[in-house]
């Protein structure tokens, strides 16, 4: 299922959706009281994957990855993924309320994105950060277990998944990219109320080699490049964290990251609240919840 955004500014919900027929993909916006006010096609030159977007004040972030359905299959009814290396990732940059024709295509080095941190304008540019895959289809040893084969799709570390950058010159056509750090992370979360605006602090897990669990949460600050890591401990993996900004918040890193986790060695799941500033700290709060839940994934904070 793809993910969707939400400018908190406006209520607005921005979307996408994709199927295997022409059109092949459609954009769409939700207002605050709950109507579809916008929904256009966008051509594509054949069925994809897109996951995940980012938007602007004035504009949505689409994209076009070459890991995506082999046509040859689809037309068996076989829905098997190929990455095409020779293929240039496409962005799309189309105004919120824009029609099919408005859209921008930009090609940026092959990778595949899984998610996206955030996208800002500046003068000219629109600047999106995301998560660079180097390898988005990491082979394995023909002798490999069924297991491995499906894991190397979901281990970070092998498809080495970094913090990177792109700026998209909407007049020039210009594209500038490049890595924001050497770090393998994935799953990046921000103060939302800074989605689609100019940031400084993104909170990425730590991923398990081999597997597809995260050890730990990472604080990069993309303005000076400084890194801080918290390891959650042997046997306990967390989620996403979700940032919730506080009530007397100054700066932007004034927040709570709460995330669950899972002890396997104790059979226990705890809801813990870390403090953004002192990252280092430990939990300020650490609630055993009733039962012991599975290692998850995506989270989302809804303020009261």
């Amino acid at each position: 299922m793809p993910c969707r955004a939400v400018d908190e500014r406006t209520g607005e919900l921005l979307f996408f959706n994709y199927q295997t027929t022409a059109p092949y993909l459609h954009y769409g916006v939700v207002s605050s009281q709950r109507e579809l006010v916008h929904y256009v096609p966008i051509e594509l030159p054949g069925a994809r994957l897109p996951h995940d977007m980012a938007f602007t004040p004035n504009y949505s972030v689409l994209n076009d990855c070459p890991l995506f359905w082999d046509a040859d299959l689809i037309e068996r009814g076989v829905y098997a993924t190929r990455y095409h290396r020779d293929m240039p990732m496409r962005i799309g940059i189309i105004p919120r309320y824009g029609a099919s024709s408005d859209i921008k295509w930009f090609e940026c080095r092959p990778t595949f994105v899984l998610h996206w941190i955030n996208a800002w304008e500046e003068g000219d540019e629109v600047v999106v950060d995301g998560y660079f895959e180097d390898d988005p289809s990491p082979r394995v040893a023909s002798d490999a277990t069924i297991e491995a084969k499906m894991f190397r799709f979901l281990d970070l570390h092998s498809m080495k998944s970094r913090p990177y950058r792109w700026r998209f010159n909407l007049k020039s056509g210009a594209v500038n990219e490049g890595y924001l750090s050497e770090t393998i992370t994935e799953f990046g979360m921000i103060d939302q109320q800074r989605a689609g605006l100019p940031y400084r602090y993104v909170y990425s897990v730590v991923p398990t080699k081999g597997m597809f669990t995260f050890d730990g949460l990472i604080k990069h600050d993309v303005q000076t490049g400084r890194e801080e890591v918290l390891m959650f401990g042997d046997g306990v993996f967390g989620s996403e964290t979700v940032v919730a900004r506080k009530p007397d918040a100054v700066d932007e890193d004034d927040a709570w990251l709460i995330t669950f986790t899972s002890d396997l060695l104790n059979d226990t799941s705890h809801c813990g609240v870390y403090d953004a500033k002192a990252f280092g700290g430990g939990p300020v709060a650490r609630i055993e919840l009733p039962e012991r839940i599975s290692s998850g994934t995506h989270a989302c904070w809804a303020a009261a």
